[in-house]
């Protein structure tokens, strides 16, 4: 088979790749706009939400007392030692092709763990159990021979309030069975179009400072040039009706439901953002790939012409 076929072939077979990569990444930008008003028209609201509720919480906490509120005691474990368990929820994409969107996630993941567990020194007594919410962190979680409580399937394109439920029964109830001293949730925070953050929230207990204090000191000086803090003047004279505990029995497990809501909306933009800029630069390569297959080729063909050329001349000349 001669060069100029091979070439050709090549050619083919990249302008295949580019019409394919293209089509994805249409699709995906199409997605990644609806995802990104979502968890863009979402944040205020919840940002502030937040904002007021710890704020108020941080003022009457000695005041109230409830289980969403405070960690449970630690377990006691053998030999007369306690151990700490943290539950962490891990927030991935069901489908690859998404750039280095997962792979950061998990390196997140690993360097978190790293810089948690040499804080509390003591690793022998610190268990953290994982829930994962995609295929790609089950996989991770799996390969990695951590202990995977439960799995949940990625919440599709247009994630809905009632898709989280089962999530959010699971993380409640084993915080209310004092199974866990916090529950923590690692995500990527959608920042903008080519950009999206791993973050490590706390989700239980609820504080005014929702990033979990083992890794602040990563991600703490970012996080605070985009949210900056707020400063609450409240006064300690609050009247609540009927009650103060009726007030945060009912408020304390919706907050919970709408923070969790709002961050996989988060979660969701920043995979179609990342799978669009993916698709985008894949297009770009073959493209540019058949750009240089087709001057190489067109060289090839030309030099094959003139060589014939010579040949017929060359023949004629002796004739």
């Amino acid at each position: 088979m001669s060069s100029t076929k091979i070439i050709k072939r090549r050619i083919k077979s990249a302008t295949n790749i580019s019409q394919i990569t293209k089509a994805m990444e249409m699709v995906a930008a199409s997605k990644m706009r609806f995802a990104q008003e979502s968890a863009l028209a979402s944040r205020p609201y919840t940002e502030k939400m937040r904002q007021i509720l710890t704020g108020i919480i941080e003022i009457v906490k000695d005041d109230i007392d409830h289980f969403l509120l405070k960690s449970p005691e630690i377990i006691p474990a053998t030999e007369g030692k306690t151990q700490e368990k943290y539950l962490v929820i891990i927030l991935s994409s069901d489908k690859g092709l998404c750039g280095g969107l997962n792979s950061n996630l998990y390196r997140g993941l690993e360097m978190w763990q790293n810089n948690f567990t040499e804080k509390k020194h003591d690793t022998n007594n610190i268990k953290m159990d994982f829930i994962t919410v995609g295929k790609k962190a089950k996989e991770h979680v799996l390969k990695t021979r951590r202990f995977l409580l439960a799995e949940f399937p990625n919440f599709g394109d247009k994630p809905r309030y009632s898709d989280i439920v089962p999530l959010y029964n699971t993380i409640f109830e084993s915080f209310k069975t004092t199974q866990y001293q916090k529950i923590l949730i690692v995500f990527m925070e959608f920042i903008s179009t080519i950009s999206q953050r791993l973050t490590v929230r706390q989700l239980l207990p609820i504080q005014r400072d929702e990033i979990d204090s083992a890794f602040s000191e990563i991600m703490m000086e970012e996080y605070e040039s985009k949210y900056k803090p707020v400063e609450f003047d409240f006064q300690k004279d609050y009247i609540f009706e009927p009650s103060a505990k009726s007030i945060f029995d009912k408020l304390l497990p919706k907050y919970l439901g709408l923070y969790l809501y709002h961050i996989i909306l988060e979660s969701t933009a920043s995979e179609h953002s990342a799978r669009m800029v993916a698709m985008k630069s894949a297009h770009d390569n073959a493209t540019e790939i058949v750009k240089d297959l087709s001057l190489e080729y067109n060289q090839l063909r030309q030099q094959k012409i003139t060589s014939e050329l010579l040949d017929a001349a060359s023949a004629r000349m002796v004739m």
